[in-house]
């Protein structure tokens, strides 16, 4: 049921890149058609850009950028239609030119360019087997761990859990829409730590996941301390999240997968957050040019060889130890796999099965509960004021001056009434309507 995403299918098709059309364009005559595939493009290929050089050869009808529809940046390929099939052919042509300066050629790239298939016969040229993900941004990566409200995984998560995942996802999706921020194989960011949990207490926690496990090496694991120290300490108060680095990238999965969500590491009522790290390439080479730049040769020192260890006893613990990681823990959130598979829609296309991140954000709707009437939400009691808030509602309330609206409704009637009585009694009966004459005027 994790797997199953709504999808109102106005994405681009995932096949886009194999050079297939949609079915509506494949039923017009194929002789009035003039529609090219372009690969090798870049990234930064505006189709304004592809337009201007494109025209030569001919008039055009449309140029269409295949753009990914998670993160909205170019596939690198884009679908190109002239007003003539002799245009498209002229086009083609010129792109098969070997010279050495010859081809079509944009910001610095030869372009490849062939003429489009139908759907039909793109689904025949293709060789049965499966796909893999490919590529170095590692999007599928990003769901590992994903915990929505109405899943299975997030039965019992406290609802602050469940705010700070959000936030944690809003802030992914914004930042993958970067495409120099890829998503690290073997690094790891752990949030929601208690402010107890120090380097080694969180690398212990770590090596208990891949314990028993032959070659799981962690190569770094750091909390993050606030710069500021406190006073009377050498360090500040830690910043509730660090990160964990393997070497590889099973034994990183298998310590996401046992870490995140588990309500036995602190406790039911605060749960790790554990998720795959967002990396910076540019970010990185600078990191690994500080690092050229201030590299020391050292010779290494040499042990003698009795000094060696040999593989320790307990090999059924840690064989207990393997087990236990590998079992399927239902609190850890999605599992992702590298393969790629492809669903039918009712449109007559394909997306993928599994896509990077979920089509729409919020709690998991299944389809058996979306005509089933929903109660509504518990009314929340108001939280406690602060005490600088209530000192100012009370300072407002010194300032207000007195209602006297209230003061008339309540006891106007009766004031009205008395004042009437003393009229009368100082006037006597005569008609208090006669008009007095004034003692000046006298």
């Amino acid at each position: 049921d994790e797997e199953e995403e709504e999808e109102d299918g106005d994405s681009l098709d995932s096949d886009d890149d194999d050079g297939s059309l949609d079915e509506e364009e494949s039923e017009e005559d194929e002789d009035k058609l003039g529609i090219n595939s372009c690969m090798n493009l870049s990234f930064d290929t505006e189709e304004e850009d592809l337009e201007e050089v494109l025209l030569e050869f001919g008039e055009m009808n449309y140029i269409k950028v295949v753009v990914h529809p998670d993160t909205e940046h170019s596939k690198g390929c884009a679908f190109a239609q002239f007003k003539t099939k002799e245009a498209a052919d002229k086009c083609i042509a010129a792109a098969q030119d070997e010279a050495e300066d010859g081809g079509i050629r944009i910001h610095g790239r030869k372009l490849m360019i062939v003429a489009a298939v139908s759907r039909e016969d793109a689904v025949k040229l293709k060789v049965d087997k499966k796909k893999v993900e490919t590529g170095t941004r590692n999007l599928y990566l990003a769901r590992e761990g994903l915990i929505r409200p109405g899943t299975k995984a997030a039965e019992g998560v406290p609802e602050a859990d469940m705010i700070k995942r959000t936030r944690f996802e809003e802030i992914k999706r914004a930042k993958l829409r970067d495409i120099k921020v890829f998503v690290s194989k073997t690094r790891l960011c752990v949030h929601n730590l208690p402010k107890s949990v120090d380097n080694k207490k969180l690398k212990s926690l770590c090596l208990q996941a891949v314990k028993g496990v032959k070659g799981g090496r962690i190569t770094e694991c750091r909390v993050i301390y606030d710069k500021k120290p406190e006073k009377g300490q050498v360090m500040g108060q830690s910043l509730g999240y660090g990160f964990v680095q393997f070497q590889d990238h099973e034994h990183a999965l298998s310590t996401l997968r046992y870490l995140n969500n588990n309500p036995y590491i602190f406790g039911s009522q605060k749960r790790p957050i554990v998720e795959f790290s967002l990396e910076d390439s540019r970010k990185l080479k600078m990191k690994e040019m500080r690092k050229q730049k201030s590299k020391v040769c050292v010779k290494p020192k040499s042990h003698p060889a009795g000094d060696q260890k040999g593989p320790g006893k307990g090999g059924n613990k840690a064989q207990t130890s393997l087990d236990r990681t590998k079992q399927d823990l239902h609190y850890s959130g999605f599992h992702t796999t590298p393969d790629v598979e492809h669903v039918e829609l009712q449109n007559g296309k394909k997306r993928k099965k599994v896509l990077p991140l979920p089509s729409h954000q919020g709690p998991k709707i299944r389809t058996r509960d979306k005509r089933k009437q929903q109660a509504p939400p518990p009314k929340k009691a108001k939280p406690g004021l602060k005490r600088k808030e209530r000192q100012k509602q009370q300072m407002e309330k010194h300032t207000q001056p007195r209602n006297q609206k209230h003061f008339k409704q309540k006891h106007g009637d009766r004031f009205e009434s008395l004042v009437e009585q003393y009229k009368k009694k100082l006037m006597g009966n005569s008609n208090t309507n006669i008009k007095r004459s004034k003692w000046f005027d006298s």
